[in-house]
């Protein structure tokens, strides 16, 4: 009879652990084993059983009023909903979890909450904030003699860093993240060490390294058993072949990475998988497959944005539903307390609800503030330009007050992607979006208006005030250290601006900017273009 693998030996311990205090009648013990199962069946990416076995663990963790397993239980939906990509429910989870631990002294769980907060972070562009919850995770860690938080606070800071451009301290973060995983002997956390340290090396170029790197951690993930770093780790593997030119082997590992996202039903992982195998095919000549992959890229992203709405719901009706069985349970015990105690309950309760409104409210400002907002550099997007260039037109018109606008648009930004890579690309678009934001005077706005391309609005400005303006981000652009992305990489930028106030509306007006950065690009590119001239290089 041949052995269970590793996971599935895990997997039946825990079930049959469930079972046995399910037997004893423990309650505490049974919201223990649902937290370990859920655990495990997240690991192996059964997203649904896993919600489920950490919601019940919920549930009954709160009749028995046993905190340290409704520690657990709320940190298990959070994380569940942040690998889901329900942010929003992931930090209410996160939140509550961390007040709840801080609450029990739990100093290695706060460790892992303020960590996981720091993941939503990054994956809503906040790189900064995210750095700044990895720090403070550190400083308790040591603090405490946490040799195990600080190992895995190392390898969040990498991550940070490495997102922020600081490619030197993230790998020193990864290394010393490795060094500690070792010496604990965390496998877990030396697999994903492996993987942030061979990102790292991708970046810097050292591609031979980054796929010696990346291959070790995949060994580790399928020895663990976790088959979404697993494919997560596929996927980089075939990026870097594919720069290294070995697009046979990338496209081997990206069908691999295929399979095991098609069984896990994760979306994201299934678009990111099309759209690589749809770059390196069409690289290939194979146009056919290429659009095919594409196509389904194409639903999948779309099918995600709606799925991820559906989830958000799913997940405030799951969350109100445990809370209405902890309300009812609340309200069988009290039946026999006093009027006095009972109507405590109830103004407390009459306090949950406002808190609950307010909390509402927040996040109903949050999902306009995101509806206007471009997710990748975290400028305004075309939504919020089309409307703010509109007002600012009008009041022009209005109050006879000059208004200019420029079209700025990245030089050969097609070939940096081919070149480096799309993640490359993406990291230049970051920190073009943080130039143009920093070179901006408060009444100014900037936006990215799609693609490779940003507007700048410049309210109660004559034309020779915006090219100034403009011209001095050119040079910003040009002058900047890009090295820090890639050591090859070099950036600049081609702008067309307009202020003719004679022009029937605001997409006039900006169509006439879009002229004249036509005009740049055909003249040479890196320059400021317009109906008085160019302002070229110097």
């Amino acid at each position: 009879m041949n052995p269970l693998p590793t996971s599935e030996l895990r997997l039946q311990e825990a079930q049959d652990a469930l079972e046995q205090a399910q037997a004893k009648g423990n309650l505490s013990l049974v919201a223990d084993a649902h937290n370990a199962l859920g655990h495990l069946q997240a690991l192996r990416g059964e997203f649904t059983q896993a919600l489920a076995n950490h919601l019940t663990a919920l549930e009954q963790s709160r009749q028995v009023g046993h905190k340290p397993s409704e520690f657990e239980a709320l940190r298990g939906v959070a994380t569940l909903q942040h690998s889901l990509g329900n942010y929003q429910e992931a930090t209410k989870y996160f939140l509550r979890s961390l007040a709840l631990g801080r609450e029990l002294g739990d100093v290695a769980g706060e460790v892992g909450v303020l960590n996981s907060l720091g993941m939503v972070y990054l994956e809503t562009g906040d790189y900064q904030g995210a750095a700044q919850l990895h720090r403070e995770a550190l400083e308790i860690a040591q603090a405490n003699h946490d040799p195990y938080g600080q190992a895995n606070t190392l390898s969040h800071l990498g991550v940070a860093y490495q997102r922020l451009g600081r490619n030197p301290e993230a790998t020193l973060f990864h290394q010393q993240a490795l060094a500690a995983a070792n010496t604990l002997g965390e496998r877990q956390l030396q697999a994903t060490a492996l993987e942030n340290l061979g990102q790292t090396s991708a970046r810097q170029g050292n591609l031979e390294q980054a796929l010696e790197l990346h291959r070790q951690a995949l060994e580790a993930h399928r020895a663990l058993g976790n088959r979404l770093a697993e494919a997560r780790t596929l996927l980089s593997i075939g990026a870097v072949q594919n720069q290294l030119g070995q697009g046979e082997a990338a496209l081997a590992g990206l069908y691999q990475a295929l399979s095991i996202a098609e069984d896990l039903g994760t979306h994201k992982t299934l678009l990111e998988t099309h759209q690589s195998l749809s770059e390196i095919l069409e690289a290939s000549g194979d146009h056919q497959r290429a659009l095919q992959h594409l196509k389904i890229a194409a639903q999948l992203e779309r099918s995600l944005f709606k799925e991820q709405q559906v989830q958000k719901t799913t997940a405030l009706l799951a969350g109100f539903q445990v809370e209405k069985v902890r309300q009812q349970a609340e309200l069988e015990r009290s039946k026999n307390i006093e009027l006095a105690e009972a109507l405590q309950k109830a103004q407390e309760a009459e306090a949950e609800k406002s808190r609950l409104l307010e909390r509402t409210r927040q996040q109903a400002e949050e999902l306009e503030r995101l509806a206007r907002q471009d997710s990748l550099t975290r400028l305004h997007n075309r939504r919020y330009l089309e409307e703010n260039l509109e007002r600012e037109f009008a009041a022009s018109r209005r109050y006879r007050y000059p208004l200019s606008v420029a079209l700025l648009d990245i030089d050969d930004f097609k070939a940096i992607n081919d070149t480096f890579s799309h993640q490359v690309g993406d990291d230049v678009l970051r920190l073009l979006g943080q130039i143009l934001e920093n070179a901006r005077r408060e009444v100014d706005s900037v936006a990215r208006y799609g693609g490779e391309e940003f507007v700048l609005v410049f309210p109660q400005t004559e034309l020779g005030g915006a090219l100034i303006a403009c011209e001095r981000v050119r040079q910003q652009v040009e002058r900047y250290n890009w090295s820090s992305i890639h050591p090859q990489l070099k950036v600049t930028v081609s702008i067309g601006v307009s202020d003719n106030p004679a022009l029937g509306n605001h997409e006039k007006l900006l169509a006439e900017a879009d002229e004249q950065l036509y005009i740049a690009k055909r003249s040479g590119k890196n320059r400021v273009c317009s109906l008085q001239g160019s302002i070229e290089k110097t």
